[in-house]
């Protein structure tokens, strides 16, 4: 059992190992069972910074994407309607449990400045790359804390690629979060789905991510009264 006040164990793809990967999506097509685990490397934050992956640039969406359109379920996997955090270029909707032990995000985004030319495969893995650089960063930002990555893929999942996540969240005087995160891309915008919990596996999470994209996108099809 990882000790958080002992363990600091942040994991990240190396450069190198990213880079490739974004070239085998450019090449060929996501495969319909998982692929193997991606190899993670353990790096500080002097490593980081040699490397430039401190300050990664946030491309923003050139387009108006038409986000608005989405309609919010009242439900999802169980899980009740929170409220909704809108800007120019994001819709991020919020799902717990009743007693707040479980949460959800859905986030929708559109593509960034010139990514519309990029295979959805490769576009999926380098937005996925963002995500989990932000939560690197985050990690960094305090010493007490620590982020441990357990699996890493990217899939086939109903005709979309998706990268999908399990992790674990430490901080002090706290138990062990669970995590999972799902990153499709649908029509030219992203969907990003985020879990936690402090009683589920990680296993359960992404499961559950997965059903939520299935419940949302069937939501979609049902005309607003």
């Amino acid at each position: 059992m990882l000790r958080p006040m002992n363990v600091k164990a942040c994991y990240l793809l190396p450069a190198f190992t990213l880079v490739l990967l974004l070239a085998g999506c450019a090449g060929k097509p996501v495969e319909d069972t998982p692929d193997t685990p991606l190899n993670v490397q353990k790096l500080d934050k002097a490593s980081l910074k040699a490397t430039g992956s401190e300050h990664q640039a946030r491309a923003l969406p050139d387009r108006q994407a038409q986000l608005g359109l989405y309609q919010a379920p009242k439900t999802l996997a169980g899980l009740q309607f929170d409220g909704e955090i809108s800007s120019e270029h994001a819709r991020t909707l919020r799902y717990r449990d009743p007693d707040g032990k479980e949460q959800l995000s859905l986030t929708l985004s559109g593509l960034p400045t010139g990514w519309d030319t990029m295979k959805p495969e490769r576009a999926v893995a380098g937005y996925y790359s963002e995500l989990r650089q932000r939560r690197v960063d985050k990690a960094l930002s305090d010493s007490a804390n620590a982020l441990s990555i357990i699996s890493e893929r990217l899939v086939d999942l109903e005709g979309n690629p998706s990268a999908q996540s399990q992790m674990r969240w430490i901080e002090p005087n706290r138990p062990i979060q669970n995590q999972a995160l799902l990153v499709t891309l649908i029509n030219d915008d992203f969907i990003r789905i985020s879990n936690a919990s402090y009683r589920q596996k990680t296993v359960w999470l992404l499961q559950q991510a997965k059903r939520v994209l299935a419940e949302f996108k069937a939501a979609q099809s049902v005309p607003a009264p």
